[in-house]
């Protein structure tokens, strides 16, 4: 009997191993899965910037060597408060009856482009002290620079006049870097009243006609303003006019205000004397 009890109970024994053994029914810890793969996203390549279109000036360039067109006239003559005007006894007399009040002048009866920094020739007195006209043109800042000059050297070759109009004009520069530096255009004589005159030979329109083609090349090479003045003057045959003359090489006390009004209507904007100077 007791072999009977020991055998059954190795036999539960042996079932109760058997199904602790069976996993069917029992919770189990979830396998890992594998990540669903992640698509690239496609980047977009940002457009450039365009560079902005630079706005043209109101203007077109100034060729240097070409006379300065007709301009607006000046609103009034306090728009030569800060200029000056150089040059010889022409100059003198355009400060004396041209009706020009505004501006400073430098001039002498005689004066040459030779002559503006000699130091024994002082022309100006300025603040009591005795000056050259170069000396002078250096006390102070102007906006503008007006230059005729080229009467008193008729007799020299024009090759040597030009050459010291290019350096009084560099001297003029220098001196005055901020300024329109104009360069005008010698007005025609009148060759018979000259001569009636007893004005010495060489003071005839052949010689100034070869002068002014210097004037035109030194406006060009030293990048300033060209003003043809001499056409407020010119007659039907290039002659000044007699009833605009005094005595064939100056004007009549009347005329001087041709040349004023002309300087009215010939001015070059500032911006594009500057940036024409720069970008030529």
């Amino acid at each position: 009997m007791c072999r009977k009890l020991s055998c059954l109970a190795a036999v539960l024994a042996l079932a109760l191993l058997s199904a602790c053994g069976h996993t069917e029914g029992h919770y189990t810890l979830p396998s890992s899965s594998p990540a669903p793969a992640t698509q690239a996203v496609p980047t977009q390549t940002p457009e450039p910037t365009p560079e902005p279109t630079p706005t043209p000036p109101p203007w077109e360039p100034y060729q240097f060597g070409v006379p300065v067109e007709e301009s607006d006239p000046v609103a009034d003559d306090s728009f030569f408060d800060d200029a000056v005007f150089l040059g010889d006894s022409r100059t003198e007399g355009f400060e004396l009856f041209s009706g020009m009040k505004h501006g400073d002048f430098y001039w002498a009866r005689g004066m040459t482009v030779f002559r503006v920094d000699d130091p024994e020739f002082k022309i100006a007195e300025v603040e009591g002290e005795k000056l050259t006209l170069m000396g002078a043109l250096g006390k102070k800042s102007y906006a503008s620079v007006y230059i005729m000059i080229g009467v008193n050297e008729l007799g020299y070759p024009a090759e040597s006049y030009g050459e010291g109009l290019a350096k009084f004009v560099d001297q003029v520069l220098a001196a005055q870097p901020e300024a329109v530096v104009y360069l005008q255009v010698m007005p025609p004589l009148n060759d018979a009243m000259c001569r009636r005159n007893n004005l010495a030979g060489y003071i005839n329109n052949d010689n100034l006609k070869a002068f002014n083609e210097a004037i035109v090349r030194v406006a060009a090479e030293k990048k300033v303003a060209l003003l043809n003045t001499a056409e407020a003057y010119a007659g039907e045959d290039g002659q000044l006019p007699e009833e605009l003359a005094n005595d064939g090489c100056h004007f009549a006390y009347g005329a001087y205000a041709r040349w004023a009004d002309y300087l009215r209507r010939h001015t070059i904007d500032r911006d594009r004397y500057f940036h024409s100077r720069e970008n030529s």
